[in-house]
């Protein structure tokens, strides 16, 4: 309809202009031929706004999908954490309590170690990831602590790349994975062991291994304990595929391996 109007229009101001002979010849052919071409393009028009208002709202349900997808993802993480730490100290007051008849003065030292433990976890383990230098300072706590309660016969040596010191990972990543050393490879041997953990930087990812011997008293399949399904489970939620929690056992050694894409963290002045 605007464009007959339109070319109306246009016919009478040729007129004008030129005089009666000057003009379009506006029949029925012509002005069929623009109400199709006007047809046309308003539903050209209408498609062009559904299209954009299709692309307006899928944009908007993908914002939503996301933002809904990042608050599931802290919220398990909140929920690991959560199960991590009661874990670690349930552990800890126990050995704590199994030393307090034996070794009352021991019991005191590794009371005092576990707080002084936890003193430094306050302000790392709210973060979701930290430098692996300030993990292995935590895991240094956390082995004098058990050292209180097997003396000698716990044994550790930690090997770790300068470069490797810069990667982050999530907190409380290592610890677990040297307390199901403990637990399940050194208290089986008699005499105790060593425990040795090596970190390196290759191929844009960090691995980590831990190595402990394993005694006859231990049984096939014990070591999966809660901390490794956690560490598992978290590091499913931060880094998808990206990274791996594998473990292997023969018959008298333990191995577990964790591998993370690399990420430095920020140098301190």
């Amino acid at each position: 309809v605007g464009l007959l109007l339109l070319a109306g229009l246009l016919q009478q101001a040729l007129q004008l202009l030129l005089g009666e002979d000057y003009g379009i010849v506006f029949d029925h052919r012509l002005a069929g031929l623009l109400l199709v071409a006007g047809c046309a393009a308003y539903a050209v028009s209408l498609l062009a706004h559904a299209l954009l208002l299709a692309v307006a709202r899928s944009h908007r349900a993908e914002l939503r999908a996301s933002a809904a997808r990042l608050q599931a993802r802290d919220a398990e993480l909140q929920m690991l954490r959560a199960q991590i730490d009661p874990h670690f100290l349930f552990n800890s007051l126990n050995s704590i309590s199994a030393l307090t008849a034996v070794d009352p003065a021991g019991a005191r030292d590794m009371t005092l170690r576990l707080a002084q433990f936890f003193r430094q976890t306050l302000t790392l383990a709210e973060r979701e990831r930290i430098g692996l230098a300030d993990e292995l300072s935590l895991l240094e706590h956390y082995l004098a602590i058990e050292q209180v309660r097997f003396g000698e016969s716990l044994q550790s040596r930690i090997e770790v790349d300068d470069a490797a010191r810069q990667a982050l990972l999530p907190p409380l990543s290592l610890q677990p994975l040297v307390e199901n050393a403990i637990k399940h490879g050194l208290r089986s041997c008699e005499g105790g062991g060593f425990i040795v953990l090596r970190a390196l930087l290759r191929g844009g990812f960090l691995h980590i291994a831990i190595d402990n011997p394993v005694g006859t008293l231990a049984t096939r399949g014990s070591g999966n304990g809660l901390g490794l399904r956690n560490l598992q489970q978290r590091l499913a939620t931060l880094y998808g595929d990206r990274a791996r929690l594998h473990w292997q056992r023969g018959e008298t050694h333990f191995r577990v391996e964790l591998t993370l894409p690399f990420e430095a963290a920020e140098a301190r002045p």
